[in-house]
């Protein structure tokens, strides 16, 4: 299968901009991927605060069937972030993707960012659930940014034999101040990831300038031997595609048969006990 990474710069609070962008995008890869994966947020940018309320959109938007024309039409699989309005006006950091003009899952972002220079919990209800979808002969989850970070999610993900994890990402430089390098620390948990749970893993940032913020880019694709095989510019704007082969998965978790010899059952009676833990 064919991933592309579509490294985008949103314009900041304007849907009609990025779908144009994004539609461009997928027609000028028709017949090169086959699926695109564009970052968190994509449709609107990120630092929105209470124009969230402004921006959401639901499953039956025409912006979001105008998407599903452009996958039927060229064939393009697709991956995106969007604001969701959800039931009882709550907002949501989601990720949609469609296939052959269907969309065919939605992940909610269950752990909106707030720390550092993030301010998410203030706008975005909370996600319940990692998601699955089949897309070719890969079982994909797709993790928003900071879900990534909680080791909880991907291991539950791969517990649904995960072997294509897609995160979608909003990292600025310097999010998380001058001590910390985040584009350093991305690499590492997606090398870690994929090695360990002997799957493939896109980190799709985006790029630009937005309210004194800058995103930085560094995308790329780990194949499930932890080694980097697609690497998007710093900074700068690139779609780039690679090819991701099943065989790999295969062969890696024969190798190395982490989740064979898994047992969640240990896991889970560990957390019932610090669950019900008195910690005052």
């Amino acid at each position: 299968m064919k991933i592309g990474i579509a490294q985008v710069a949103p314009l900041f609070g304007n849907i009609q901009a990025n779908l144009a962008h994004m539609l461009e995008i997928m027609h000028e890869n028709t017949g090169k991927a086959d699926l695109l994966v564009f970052p968190e947020l994509s449709l609107t940018g990120y630092d929105l605060k209470d124009r969230v309320f402004d921006v959401a959109l639901t499953t039956d938007s025409k912006e979001i069937l105008r998407i599903c024309e452009a996958s039927a039409a060229t064939g393009v699989n697709v991956v995106f972030g969007f604001v969701e309005k959800g039931k009882g006006e709550l907002i949501y950091n989601s990720a949609m993707m469609i296939q052959n003009g269907k969309i065919t899952s939605i992940q909610r972002k269950i752990y909106p960012t707030n720390y550092g220079v993030f301010e998410e919990a203030k706008y975005f209800a909370k996600g319940k659930k990692v998601n699955l979808d089949q897309v070719g002969s890969f079982i994909s989850s797709m993790l928003i940014c900071n879900d990534v970070w909680h080791p909880s999610l991907p291991h539950i993900a791969a517990h649904h034999h995960t072997s294509l994890l897609i995160a979608l990402i909003n990292s600025p430089e310097g999010g998380l101040g001058s001590d910390y390098s985040s584009s350093a620390g991305w690499e590492r948990v997606g090398q870690f990831y994929a090695s360990v749970y002997g799957c493939y893993v896109a980190l799709v940032n985006r790029v630009g300038n937005e309210n004194g913020i800058m995103f930085y880019g560094n995308s790329k694709v780990i194949n499930p031997y932890g080694e980097v095989i697609l690497h998007c510019p710093y900074g700068d704007p690139a779609v780039q595609i690679c090819e991701i082969d099943y065989n790999a998965v295969k062969e890696v978790r024969k190798l190395l048969p982490i989740m064979r010899d898994e047992d969640v059952h240990i896991t889970l009676k560990h957390f019932t006990e610090i669950a019900d833990q008195d910690f005052v």
